[in-house]
């Protein structure tokens, strides 16, 4: 149950207003690298625990200590696979599946009552493609439709370091007991609440639009 006594809600991207699905693209580029007879060793997309040396270039990637040109340069390297830039961007955007567009017009009607802001661990080639899908439906770029969006890559930190949850409180003007913050991972909902932030974990989106529904009414 979300309470209306918040002035800032702050969503994650991923799992929570974006459907992914990040066994598409570890499939694809294992069904590639396999093919040429390398063993390509999965990514663990959504966890802390780093399995292989792609994980170390997709966390590097999230938090901009490489750029668009050297992460492919590293998708080939790691993966033994020669793709053009293309074809490893649109392999690496499989992970995107679709907007959650019910959800995202309850958040853009809760504009009205409170600050909206958005919290992600993400990178440019993703940035890119999401706000290609969202200018489609709204007809206007994603950081246009909120009040400030923070993106892991630019900030050069991923949740669920603290760092970048006090980052979020500096920036947005408000205190951390007037903020709530969803997402759909319990680890990344720890370090926010050590810092006074409320959290709340999103298991649905069925679940999380009935919430936000009742935060609309109250």
């Amino acid at each position: 149950m979300i309470d209306g006594n918040y002035k800032m809600l702050l969503f994650d991207l991923g799992g929570v207003i974006v459907d992914i699905d990040p066994s598409i693209t570890e499939n694809k580029f294992k069904e590639i690298s396999n093919r040429r007879g390398h063993n390509f060793k999965g990514l663990d997309y959504r966890h802390e625990k780093v399995s292989s040396d792609l994980t170390n270039l997709f966390f590097d990637y999230e938090q901009g200590f490489v750029n668009d040109s050297e992460f492919r340069d590293g998708i080939r390297k790691i993966g033994k696979i020669n793709l053009s830039d293309d074809e490893i961007d649109n392999i690496w955007n499989l992970v995107i599946v679709q907007i959650n567009k019910s959800l995202l017009d309850l958040i853009l009607i809760l504009k009205k009552k409170y600050s909206i802001m958005i919290l992600s661990n993400t990178n440019n080639i993703h940035r890119v493609y999401f706000d290609s899908l969202v200018k489609k439906i709204y007809k206007k770029n994603f950081t246009d439709i909120f009040d400030r969006v923070f993106y892991s890559y630019e900030m050069r930190c991923r949740k669920p370091d603290k760092i970048i949850y006090q980052k979020v409180i500096d920036s947005s003007g408000f205190k951390p007991d007037e903020i709530v913050f969803f997402d759909d991972m319990i680890e990344n909902l720890t370090e926010c609440k050590k810092l006074g932030m409320n959290s709340h974990h999103v298991t649905d989106s069925k679940s999380l639009e009935k919430s936000l529904k009742g935060l609309i009414n109250n």
